[in-house]
């Protein structure tokens, strides 16, 4: 199977490189002799079908290659078609200044369904998901995992080959633990989403917050001059069956525009972990089986209104309300050095959830000019709480499964989390005839309150136990400036840089333990970009950007949480932000093969991780800054669209990484991974009413960050029909087919060896059915949030 996958991408790049190109390029001006940018220019095979679509640039610019033929040449811009004629490509065409008069939609005809899968642009990648077979009837975390260089696996979210990643909904993070992530995306359905945007390089406009990059999920909005509708509902068998139902609204007429959505449905998991830790004396093996169950909803409403021609005004809430249980029964088997069992620990636990997010945004939009000078505030609050209790309770048993006398332990835990965030932004773009200019400022206050009440259950009668039980409260300030300047020097050469300074104030109070901690700094982010164009066929590009990841809130409380005899967690007050300098160089020819080199650093780099002492079989859970890292690696992937029936993105990933330990904990190691991929949407029918999306990926063996991980094969398989005049979609979906998601990951603690091997219930069917109604005509401006930082460090 590897063999077939990269010859066949071999054979797709001697195709590109071998077929003849011509360019057409042109510049679009409007009535006043005024460069327009963001316009698109879209070239149609005979058939009427997509061939290419470049947008055009500050200078209004834009460059299409094609191979000798009649193609259908379209300009237009949000949705107002200003162009559209037939041309004849049998050589390298210069059609000068195109002029089109802005505020004049031609005879009401819209250009519908005209966008590329997937689109690179100089910082991002941007995945149409509406486009997309795969992700259609599923949640935000299937489009995810359908998303071209973006992987999903045990509930992490990863940029390929670099590691975990924050994830912003309509440019706002989202300040949750990954698990509470996680449940969130799955209340949000795919078909509400419009695009993914992966953003490797972020510029000095968003926070820099997010180690090896963000990604941004933009969701649907009111097209202009219409309502649209949408209801559906999916049912996904896994383990256990689970199922929901959604709605979307969207409404957009003169001035007021209006959204509204909502998600209902329940979640249901049976995973399974195996875990095994080498003692020198003893081998430890632990099973635990998870049954898991999820109510989800989730709602949204948005209104915007044009007060005036150069002030708009708009509030947007988004709202997620879950509620989980989970019970597990862990069984410890301990093997003595010949291989007897010595004894086992029975633990029965029981655990539930709730937890809670609500945000309101209050954006404003003045316009200074009609050549794109603006001013943009944003107001935000966010509140997010979670409930969480739990108790359990076990026994050391001997060999024969009686239990031992005084071993017998038992607890009940109750924790409130509350977390409330407000925020300030201005941004200010100014585009002059020398540069592109933007600047700005953000402002932000957070205040979180962790209270943890333990009880001694060991009687039968719940004693608070005062020396387990803690409150921490937990308060930041930052506040942020910064600057960008993008200038095209001349036809081939263009760069943009900018600079970020954030200044930070931190304090943490533990009151059991009546300690204070505080922190205070100061540091400066700085991005740099140049694009060479070499011609209308190859481009290059190298990026830089500093970033920084900070520690999750629940991360500095510095308290005991006891789950058994033989393991805990406790939070350090002592830990740093980890900064990451990161370097990219790509290489992309005729917009279909993309290269990149990529190279990063990181200083204190810090998560948490199971400290083992080999003395008393205890572990514990810590985060701490444990080693500076390294990585260097290349990417590459290629568009295969030669034939309208089948668009597919194929690529793969190699890096090296390099740990250099600061602790004596953990040994300093190095090693490669790499990671193969293949993206592909069939049109089975001519009238375009069935359709087949088909992605793999393979993991190869390898090492990432301390951890080696054995290889892992992922296939998902999708059918979607239309009827209804197309307005009833239906789609099926297998994920994980091959039920090969079951990796084992090694890694040493303190000397002593730790494999685990988890699976998370991805083998599903997945049946879903969407139906639309209302005009569809033309698309809507986009807002995005203003706070957008503080959404992923809360628990």
């Amino acid at each position: 199977m590897n063999k077939i996958i990269l010859v066949s991408v071999l054979f797709l790049f001697q195709i590109s490189v071998f077929a003849q190109q011509f360019s057409v390029k042109g510049k679009i001006i409007n009535q006043n002799k005024t460069p327009l940018e963001f316009a698109t220019a879209t070239l149609l095979k005979a058939d009427k079908t997509l061939y290419q679509q470049a947008s055009s640039d500050s200078l209004g610019n834009f460059t299409l290659n094609a191979e000798k033929g009649n193609y259908q040449l379209i300009i237009e811009q949000f949705g107002t078609e200003f162009s559209n004629k037939s041309i004849l490509i049998n050589q390298n065409i210069d059609l000068g200044n195109l002029k089109v008069k802005e505020q004049i939609q031609l005879d009401g005809v819209t250009v519908k369904s005209r966008k590329k899968l997937v689109e690179q642009k100089v910082d991002r990648l941007v995945f149409n998901v509406e486009n997309s077979v795969v992700a259609t009837g599923g949640t935000a975390l299937d489009a995810l995992k359908s998303t071209p260089t973006v992987r999903v696996q045990n509930e992490t979210i990863a940029i390929v080959g670099k590691g975990e990643v924050l994830v912003m909904i309509d440019d706002r993070l989202n300040k949750m633990t990954q698990e509470d992530l996680v449940a969130f995306l799955r209340s949000i359905p795919a078909d509400n989403i419009k695009s993914i945007e992966v953003i490797t390089t972020p510029p000095a406009k968003y926070e820099a917050e997010g180690n090896s990059g963000l990604i941004n999920i933009k969701l649907k909005t009111a097209k202009a001059n219409s309502w649209t509708a949408n209801l559906g509902t999916t049912y996904t068998q896994r383990s256990y069956a689970s199922g929901n139902l959604n709605g979307l609204f969207l409404y957009n007429y003169n001035k007021l525009s209006l959204q509204a959505s909502i998600n209902k449905g329940k979640n249901q998991f049976r995973t399974t972990s195996e875990n095994r830790i080498s003692y020198p004396n003893e081998l430890w093996k632990q099973n635990i089986t998870n049954q898991s169950k999820t109510n989800l909803l989730s709602i949204g409403f948005g209104v915007d209104y044009k007060l005036t021609e150069k002030w708009a005004s708009g509030v947007k809430y988004l709202g997620s309300f879950n509620d989980k249980n989970i019970a597990n029964n862990p069984l410890t088997t301990r093997y003595n050095t010949s291989g007897e069992i010595n004894s086992y620990i029975l633990s029965d636990v029981n655990s539930q959830n709730k937890p809670q997010m609500n945000s309101l945004n209050w954006n404003n939009l003045f316009s200074l000019n009609s050549e794109g000078k603006n001013i943009t505030i944003d107001l935000d609050y966010f509140d997010y709480q979670k409930e969480d209790s739990r108790t359990f309770s076990g026994n050391e048993m001997d060999n024969e499964k009686k239990n031992i006398s005084g071993t017998y332990f038992a607890a009940i835990n109750s924790n409130l989390n509350q977390f409330k965030n407000y925020s300030a932004k201005i941004d200010v773009s100014f585009p002059c005839s020398w540069a592109n200019i933007s600047f700005g400022g953000k402002g932000f206050y957070t205040n979180t309150k962790n209270n943890l009440t333990v009880f001694d259950n060991e009687t039968g009668t719940p004693v608070l136990d005062t020396n387990h039980s803690n409150i921490f409260t937990y308060k930041e300030y930052n506040e942020a400036l910064y600057f960008s300047a993008n200038k095209k020097l001349n036809e081939k050469w263009e760069s943009q840089i900018g600079l970020r300074a954030e200044a930070t104030q931190t304090e943490g109070y533990s009151e059991n333990l009546n300690q204070i901690n505080k922190n205070n700094y100061i540091k400066l982010f700085p991005t740099a970009y140049v694009t060479y164009k070499a011609n209308d066929n190859n481009s290059f590009s190298l990026n830089y950007s500093r970033r920084i990841r900070r520690p999750d809130f629940d991360y500095l409380n510095p308290f005991v949480i006891r789950t058994s005899p033989f393991y805990y967690s406790e939070g350090n007050p002592f830990l740093k932000p980890s900064i990451i300098d990161n370097f990219e160089f790509s290489y992309i020819r005729n917009q279909k093969w993309v290269n990149k080199v990529y190279f990063s650093q990181v200083s204190n780099f810090g998560q948490e991780l199971a400290i083992i002492n080999p003395e008393t079989n205890i572990t514990k859970s810590t985060p701490i800054n444990y080693a500076d890292t390294y990585q260097i690696g290349i990417s590459t992937y290629y568009n295969f669209n030669k034939y309208n029936w089948w668009n597919s993105y194929m690529g793969f990933n190699l890096n090296y990484q390099r740990v250099q330990s600061k602790t004596a904990l953990i040994v300093s190691t190095e090693g490669y991974n790499s990671y193969i991929y293949s993206n592909n949407d069939f049109t089975v029918n001519q009238s375009k009413t069935l359709f087949l999306g088909l992605n793999y990926g393979l993991q190869l063996p390898g090492r990432y960050q301390v951890f080696n991980i054995t290889t892992m094969n992922i296939l998902d398989v999708s059918v979607k029909f239309l009827a209804l005049k197309k307005n009833l979609s239906i789609t099926l979906t297998g994920e994980d087919v091959l039920n090969a998601q079951k990796p084992l990951i090694s890694y040493y603690s303190n000397g002593i060896k730790n494999t685990v091997r988890n699976y998370h219930d991805s083998k599903a069917f997945r049946i879903a059915l969407s139906y639309k109604f209302g005009n569809q005509n033309v698309k809507s401006k986009e807002r995005s949030f203003g706070n957008e930082e503080e959404r992923n460090r809360a628990n």
